[in-house]
């Protein structure tokens, strides 16, 4: 494969895995029959009302931070988050995800703002929030009472995870910058941790440009196998689904030339992280070994 096309598929790669055409697609999906657009649009004249209020001085001041917000954008945009739930969630954590959406400049009354959003949407029934008794205590959770179809499930499992660039990332100089070739993000992991101040992107740049490459030999000969042989059936499951799923990575990776890089990004701590999930010279036993520098070199003592 010439360096133009490696640069034109990994374009196509970072596209279709980007979480603007994953919603998209469950856009695409929400809003194929006319009875869930006129329960959306219900749902977001309710928040409409419910923005419209008039409660105590400090949640007047929060909320106006919303008024020319578009209300049905908002909705929808939340159920991008819950749509795709299989499996009831604390409810603070869904919170925690949703809460980018509003873009509040606040992130403790973005929180509360989401969380008073998600209840109103609730009521159309859209999910459910109720307490469910665990080991801490009752806690609340949310359920999601939409049914995707196979298709769309069958696409978010192929777009879970980026895989490793088969071009060289681009140089980062700003904490928020692009490594990819189509998108920014921040070069800190982690919710609320970005900031301006100096990491060390040399490093990251550094990491960054290591052409690696897959040892064939170990994917052909050898296989992988789970820490514990007894293991709980749905355990099972999610563990075979992983390793078919790293297959077709390791699949694409050499029919592209078996030469690729890692992206790496630090913690608020400084350490260094590989975004690898498939692929990762930060995985388990197996998953080190499989991963070699492309460039080699005899080392004479």
């Amino acid at each position: 494969m010439s360096q133009l096309n490696k640069i034109d598929y990994q374009r196509y790669v970072e596209i279709t895995h980007s979480k603007k055409q994953v919603n998209k697609v469950i856009l695409n999906d929400l809003t194929a029959e006319q009875e869930m657009i006129d329960l959306i649009a219900s749902t977001a004249d309710a928040l409409t009302q419910w923005l419209e209020g008039d409660y105590y001085h400090s949640k007047n001041e929060r909320l106006i931070q919303l008024e020319d917000r578009d209300m049905q954008q908002i909705v929808l945009d939340i159920l991008c988050e819950t749509a795709v739930l299989t499996d009831p969630v604390e409810f603070t954590s869904i919170v925690g995800q949703c809460a980018g959406v509003l873009r509040m400049s606040d992130k403790y009354e973005g929180i509360v703002t989401t969380a008073e959003i998600m209840s109103v949407i609730a009521e159309y029934d859209l999910f459910d929030i109720f307490k469910m008794e665990t080991d801490e205590g009752a806690t609340l959770h949310l359920m999601n009472n939409i049914e995707l179809s196979e298709q769309v499930h069958k696409h978010l499992r192929a777009t879970k995870y980026l895989p490793p660039m088969i071009v060289q990332p681009n140089e980062v100089t700003r904490n928020y910058d692009s490594d990819l070739l189509t998108e920014s993000s921040s070069m800190i992991l982690g919710k609320g941790t970005h900031h301006d101040e100096d990491i060390c992107l040399d490093s990251i740049n550094t990491f960054n440009r290591i052409p690696l490459c897959l040892n064939e030999r170990i994917l052909t000969q050898l296989s992988e196998v789970p820490k514990k042989a007894d293991m709980p059936a749905d355990t099972k499951r999610q563990w075979l689904t992983f390793v078919t799923e790293s297959y077709r990575t390791y699949r694409d990776l050499i029919q592209t030339g078996n030469k690729f890089y890692e992206r790496h990004k630090v913690d608020k701590r400084g350490r260094t992280y590989a975004q690898g999930y498939h692929v990762s010279t930060q995985g388990n036993q197996f998953r080190k070994a499989i991963v070699e520098f492309a460039d080699k070199e005899v080392i004479e003592g």
